[in-house]
Order: structure tokens, then sequence, then C-alpha cells
């Protein structure tokens, strides 16, 4: 059969095309698979939640399987696997523990072929390491709040977690909310946990944390004297971690004032003595 041609036009160009059958068999059916962007390592705070993430190609389009110890991991628990649209995959573990730091495995693989890769789960047993700090001014009196940075090499277009704007402190009266908010940036997206002291917040009836217009926000319905002390918003993701802190307290309300004229006295005869004392009258 000899070629076809595929001809058009219109009234300002003209182009053609040559199909060659006899070339259109040979073109391959099939690719191995490749990672676009592969899962890195990751150092999450216990009792938080760790996410590995990437994304692969290939054609027929890979299977998505995860090994630990040459154990395979499959979801239910804390253990969640998804595989999402354009090859995107991802594993969460929730509410990690000391036990599931290590190494894990990544294979994807179709009919043409399989491609591994490894990563690494570090588990901070305290929020009080070496890296990653928080430093708490003794002076909190005054407007303050601390930063603390890590990062790592960054690579695949990753940039670690930074603090946009500033945590600032929280003056409240008691019964009021009270509320901390910042902006963060980072890629891939920080995860975002908040702290009292080192102690991990969870959400309750009086606590809240979410993202509102790209800003992270931390509120504190009714506060109350157990509401005091120093707050901590950690961002963690494949590229480093931040932190920063900030204090809540309530506003005190103001002391009595004395009245300078209302001192009055009087003296009283008893007798052959004479009592005398001063009163002060003060307005509240």
């Amino acid at each position: 059969m000899g070629d076809v041609k595929l001809a058009a036009s219109t009234h300002v160009s003209k182009a053609s095309l040559s199909v060659d059958h006899s070339k259109v068999g040979s073109m391959p059916l099939t690719e191995a698979p490749a990672f676009i962007l592969p899962p890195r390592n990751l150092c999450i705070r216990e009792g938080t939640t760790a996410k590995f993430e990437g994304r692969v190609r290939g054609y027929p389009e890979p299977q998505v399987t995860w090994h630990r110890n040459g154990q395979p991991i499959t979801s239910g628990g804390r253990f969640l696997l998804d595989c999402g649209i354009r090859g995107s995959f991802s594993l969460v573990i929730h509410a990690v523990r000391e036990e599931d730091k290590g190494k894990y495995t990544c294979e994807a693989t179709n009919g043409s072929g399989a491609r591994q890769v490894t990563v690494e789960l570090t588990v901070e047993g305290g929020f009080m390491k070496k890296h990653g700090q928080p430093f708490v001014s003794k002076t909190l009196g005054d407007r303050f709040a601390s930063s603390t940075v890590e990062t790592r090499p960054s690579i695949w277009g990753e940039c670690p977690p930074k603090f946009a704007t500033k945590l600032g402190r929280a003056v409240v009266k008691e019964g009021q909310m009270g509320r901390f908010s910042c902006k963060i940036t980072g890629r891939p997206q920080p995860q975002v946990t908040w702290l009292k002291g080192d102690v991990p917040l969870q959400p309750s009836a009086r606590v809240s944390m979410s993202e509102k217009n790209g800003m992270q926000v931390l509120e504190i319905h009714e506060v109350s004297q157990d509401d005091l002390g120093v707050y901590t918003c950690m961002v963690v993701n494949g590229s480093g971690k931040a932190s920063m802190s900030a204090e809540l307290s309530i506003q005190v309300p103001p002391s009595p004032a004395w009245e300078s004229q209302s001192v009055w006295s009087r003296n009283l005869e008893q007798g052959s003595k004479s009592l005398h004392w001063n009163c002060a009258r003060f307005q509240v």
C-alpha cells in the first residue's frame, strides 16, 4: 500500500502530513515506570502524621506498592495507601510511633519493568531536641516570638518550610477567645503541628486548628488560667522544618485607684482617753 497523504488548507496557509503505515506497527506501546517526583525522607515528631508522597509515570499505569523490612504494607489501622490521578501516590502513617522509624521502599511496576526508591522515616520522641528546638525567652512579657529553622538539601524543586509572617503574642481577657495565626511557605506543602509547651494540641470543643485564606490558625475559646503559656507552630516537609513560638496571657484588670482627697479623720473622746483613726475611700 502506498503512502497516505493528509492535507489541510485555509485561505492563509497550506500543510501536508505523510504517514508511513509500515512504521506504525513498530511504535512502542509500553513504557517502563519512572518516578517523576520521588518520595522524600521525613523527620516527624512522635504522635503526629507522616505522609510520603510522589508521582510516577509509565504505560500501562504502574502499580505502586510499599514494603518495610521486606514485608508489604497494606491499608488499615494507622496506615493508608492511596493512588490518585496522573500517577500520584502516597503512604500516610497516623499517630506515628517510635517503632515506625526506619526505611520504607516504594516500588512501581508494570508490564515493562519495575522501579524502586527507598526513603527513611525519622521519629523525634520529644520536641525539645538539639535540632529544631525553639528558643523561649524569659522576658515573654514583651512582644516576642521565636523561630527555629532546620533545612536539608533541596532537590526536585522542593523548598524547606519558612514563616512568611510572624506569630504574634496573644493577650486576651479571661473567658474570651485567644487566637494565633501565621503564614507559611514550602514545597511540598508542610505538615503543621501546634503545641503548648512541648505537648501537641488536639482538636476539642475549645481548641480548633485550621487553615483560613492561606493562614495557619489556632483558636482557643473561653480562655482560662490553665491556657496560659507558650504556644508553638511547628512545620515540616521533606526538605526541612521550622518552628515559631509566642505567648498567650490574660489581660489583668487595672488596680483600684485611691482617692487623694478621701482621707478623713475623727476624734472620739472616751473618758480621759482620745481615739483617732484615718479612713480612706477608693474607686473600683
